[in-house]
């Protein structure tokens, strides 16, 4: 047994919010039978209370190394305690890709655990004593889903509970209790991850339910604030006709992308900002294209052609958008004429 203990203390455990029951670093069984949040026939959710006060800031970490090249993840909300087999879990949060950390693999032994994720209590949430779940769909090993969960003490909110039901629900994958299974070496999307979400993985991006490849890099309907934004407006077509008694025009158009990146670490906020779908995807990450930084949230030029963001020490490369580039740094577009006639 004390030879098992290095291998099993490895793996990922949420340590913020404090989790109910002493929950171990494995994934929820196969089979189901302890879903939700690892609870047995007769588990009690007694322990510690986390004080979530609405609109505070709030802390996810976990301890532990395995962190299995990352993956996708979900912090959800049951009004049940405990909760049950057909409890209803609403997503507050979604993490695609680098949750819970950015890695090629697994951390070394005896590194620092993942710093984890800030997070924002959302208004819907209503008052009083609820469970929060933490689910992760790990990228390298075996298709798995890990969850863990803590007793929460929402106050300072609404005593209704109708926005809180419009939230959408939890995921589910890899276990009996639904058909998803997830694929290998993929960072993951959400068919519904609510308007509190946050891309941050390398990708390649698909379908948590293998619905296919998404567009590699592309921004999330909403993504968090403190996560550096590109905005892209679709410009209308030239119109043209060769009609011979019509001088040439000479337009020049410009393509503008606004990059925000924060000085210290990313954050979450409830202040979301829509983000416009670029004409056509951008190109896809130069594979093997991670390479090691130092400021986290810093815009990193790869030549004019190509930026990243730098997040936990490590930046993957994407094409910028049509008629910019990067330059120490900064996104910037560039000028063209081309001539059209009227």
């Amino acid at each position: 047994i004390l030879a098992l203990a290095p291998a099993v203390s490895a793996h990922m455990v949420m340590a913020n919010p404090v989790p109910f029951g002493n929950p171990n670093s494995s994934p929820l069984d196969e089979k189901g039978s302890d879903f939700p949040c690892k609870m047995v026939p007769g588990g009690s959710t007694e322990g510690t209370v986390n004080e979530f006060a609405v609109g505070s800031s709030q802390q996810l970490s976990f301890t532990g190394s395995a962190v299995h090249g990352g993956g996708s993840c979900q912090l959800s909300v049951t009004l049940d305690n405990p909760p049950t087999k057909n409890s209803a879990f609403k997503v507050i949060y979604s993490i695609e890709g680098g949750c819970p950390a950015s890695a090629n693999g697994n951390f070394e032994k005896g590194s620092n655990d993942s710093s984890g994720f800030p997070f924002t209590v959302p208004s819907e949430v209503p008052n009083g004593k609820a469970v929060l779940a933490w689910t992760w769909f790990n990228r390298i090993g075996n298709r798995e889903m890990y969850m863990n969960c803590a007793v929460v003490n929402v106050s300072g909110g609404s005593d209704d509970k109708a926005a809180f039901e419009s939230l959408p629900d939890m995921a589910i994958a890899n276990i009996p209790q639904s058909t998803c299974h997830t694929a290998e070496s993929s960072d993951f999307t959400f068919e519904n991850p609510g308007k509190y979400t946050t891309r941050i993985g390398s990708g390649p991006f698909v379908g948590l339910c293998g619905g296919g490849a998404s567009a590699p890099n592309s921004p999330p309907v909403q993504s968090a604030p403190g996560m550096a934004s590109t905005v892209v407006p679709v410009l209308p077509p030239v119109q043209t006709n060769n009609a011979p008694t019509t001088p040439s025009i000479t337009s020049t158009v410009h393509t503008v992308v606004t990059v925000t990146a924060p000085s210290g670490t990313v954050s979450n906020s409830l202040a979301q900002t829509p983000v416009q779908a670029p004409s056509q995807a951008p190109a896809p990450p130069t594979k093997g294209g991670d390479t090691s930084c130092t400021t986290d949230g810093a815009v990193v030029c790869n030549g004019e052609s190509q930026f990243g963001l730098c997040n936990h020490g490590q930046v993957a490369w994407q094409a910028v958008a049509a008629g910019t580039k990067c330059n120490n740094g900064v996104i910037q577009k560039r000028d063209f004429t081309h001539r059209a006639q009227r």
